[in-house]
């Protein structure tokens, strides 16, 4: 604040008398009163500027007498008082404030910065998400989708420039404030902080395009306040493409300040998102060549598959921000200019109006050929596509499982206009305006001469279908993400006709010359091994007896029922005859004799 003229700054009080009026550009920040011919000076609660001295000025004067007409032969007036003239009239002085926080040398440096200003997403109401960053990084990026307000992130420090020397700057910064001026298209909503207790106080103008936060008076040595500024985004229009709050820094304290800017580029995303699939996903050919002109009805091409790409919208409508174009990537024939997919019927569900069938162009069906009766019929009355009997020229879809593992070994070709595999023709669908989505069909069939000639060594195929979004706009900021797909279709040999085709002969007796010589060497390794010798083992002995007569008086039986005494073995095995044959042994142990003097077997 500029300081004030010299004047007499008064007051009153009782018993007092008042000594002037002070001038309209001075502050009142004492009150000055005369009572019983001392001064008396109070001082106000309300004084901001502590940094500079308070000037007292003390003047007097007298008033000026009247001066009248002398009538003849009256006696002189008396002599009116004045001022010594050798002595001022004025007296002036200064009270200063006690400076604490600035030093030892009383001057105030301060260091407030800046250090951060961002765009911040408004979660809660003490919740914030910084926008993300241009490619600069100094540019937020904010899209404009119905954000009633956005969040200003704003950070200030008051410390030392140079840790090392912390007297050198970094004093108490006396009025610190920030001066927030935002475009037309931002105005001041409210102000809301992490720590309640570091809210600073913010007070805008009229029109709510400028602001003033008190930082602190004075903001100590070391402070650091983060505080959100809420902006309404009201004031945004299609036609803005930039937001730019300029920002300074003000204090009385001894600083140089720059204002700084933060920037935002606007841009409008279109809430537009795209999905595809293709009906079936996995495509099979068979039967034989046949040129265009052998070609009266697109049965006669090859297996039928069906595209749905569907357009999704969930915000505003397109007639507001411009017009939009749904184009599919058809890949109609490969490199050399042969057929690849032969496209019979493009059509459009939504995006002209309620029930209303949007046109595409080109017109397929190039070569005119009949459309099948039975998709015809089902067409007329709305009823949606069934899955039919097997027709006899196209192979089965539904009986041959492909397992992911096999589909990922097989996989040997793509076709894809994007790679320059294939040639597309691209179909354009205009898309004026829509209440949820529009769906664009789009069928087809498999060439199936093409493949038998190009492809019949080929295990799998893949062929990709893309489809994406374009949008003509006067509005320079918008923007589309996700705005194609690629729909992929797999294409195989049809397995009835590998069984039919049959294999080579030349093929049939190679393998059987290879089976024979592996047989052969089979053999030769088993004869080698001694397989095929028989093993031979001795023949037995068989033990013979013969047959000796004892008379009964010999027996042991007879022995028996003579003595009484009943004899056995001395290991209880019965005796036999023969080489082996243990001798009998009589009562007393002893070997029984024969009649030839020796002892005699056992018998059997």
């Amino acid at each position: 604040m500029p300081p004030c003229d010299p004047c007499v700054l008064s007051g009153q009080s009782p018993g007092c008398s008042q000594q002037a009026t002070p001038p309209a550009n001075c502050q009142e920040a004492v009150a000055v009163s005369l009572c019983n011919g001392k001064e008396q000076m109070g001082l106000h609660e309300n004084v901001k500027d502590k940094l500079r001295a308070i000037v007292v000025t003390l003047s007097c004067s007298l008033p000026t007498p009247r001066l009248r007409r002398q009538a003849p032969g009256q006696e002189l007036p008396p002599v009116a008082p004045i001022l010594n003239a050798h002595q001022p009239s004025t007296q002036r002085t200064e009270i200063h404030f006690l400076k604490q926080g600035c030093g030892e040398d009383k001057i105030c440096q301060s260091n407030l910065q800046l250090v951060h200003a961002r765009f911040c997403t408004r979660i809660s109401d003490t919740e914030f998400q910084p926008l993300p960053m241009d490619a600069d990084g100094t540019t937020a990026l904010f899209a404009l989708s119905g954000q009633p307000v956005i969040g200003l992130e704003l950070k200030v420090t008051n410390l030392p420039s140079d840790p090392a020397q912390p007297q050198a700057d970094g004093d108490d910064a006396h009025e610190a404030q920030l001066l927030v001026t935002l475009p037309a298209s931002l105005h001041y909503s409210g102000v809301r902080a992490l720590d309640p207790a570091e809210k600073p106080l913010c007070l805008s103008n009229d029109n709510a395009s400028h602001v003033e936060c008190e930082l602190g008076n004075p903001m100590k040595r070391g402070a650091q306040v983060t505080f959100y500024l809420i902006l309404s985004t009201s004031g945004i229009t299609t036609e803005t493409t930039e937001l730019e709050v300029e920002l300074l820094l003000a204090t009385i304290s001894e600083q140089e300040l720059r204002p700084v800017s933060a920037r935002a580029r606007v841009f409008i995303e279109l809430p537009l998102s795209i999905t595809g699939v293709a009906i079936p996903q996995q495509l099979f050919f068979s039967g034989v060549v046949r040129g265009e002109s052998a070609m009266w009805s697109e049965r006669d091409v090859g297996s039928k598959v069906k595209y749905e790409v569907t357009v999704s919208s969930h915000g505003q409508s397109l007639s507001t921000l411009g017009s939009a174009f749904l184009n599919i990537m058809w890949p109609h024939e490969i490199a050399n200019g042969k057929w690849l997919q032969y496209p019979m019927r493009v059509e459009l569900e939504g995006g002209q109006g309620p029930r209303q069938k949007g046109l595409c162009s080109p017109r397929p069906n190039a070569l005119y050929l009949d459309v099948d009766s039975r998709d015809r019929r089902r067409r007329e009355l709305g009823q949606p596509e069934q899955p039919g009997p097997r027709e006899q020229p196209e192979p089965s879809t539904s009986w041959w499982p492909v397992s992911s593992a096999e589909k990922k070994k097989n996989i040997t070709l793509m076709r894809d206009c994007a790679q320059g595999t294939a040639n597309c023709v691209v179909f354009s669908c205009p898309l004026y305006r829509f209440d949820r989505a529009a769906v664009l069909h789009v069928w087809g069939r498999l060439w199936n001469s093409t493949f038998l000639e190009e492809y019949s060594a080929v295990k799998s195929l893949e062929v990709i279908v893309r489809a994406n979004i374009t949008v003509k706009s006067s509005i320079k900021n918008l923007l589309l993400r996700d705005a194609s797909i690629v729909i992929p279709v797999m294409v195989y040999l049809d397995p009835v006709a590998v069984v039919a085709e049959g294999v080579p002969w030349w093929v049939i007796l190679l393998a059987v010359l290879a089976g024979l010589l592996v047989l052969a060497l089979l053999v030769l390794l088993m004869w080698k091994m001694g397989f095929f010798k028989r093993a031979r083992y001795p023949e037995a002995t068989v033990p013979q007896y013969h047959m000796v007569k004892v008379p009964r008086e010999d027996r042991q039986q007879f022995k028996e029922e003579k003595t009484g005494m009943i004899l056995r073995n001395s290991w209880g095995s019965p005796q036999r005859e023969g080489p082996e044959a243990h001798p009998i042994l009589a009562g007393d142990g002893q070997p029984e004799l024969g009649p030839d003097g020796h002892p005699m077997p056992s018998t059997a």
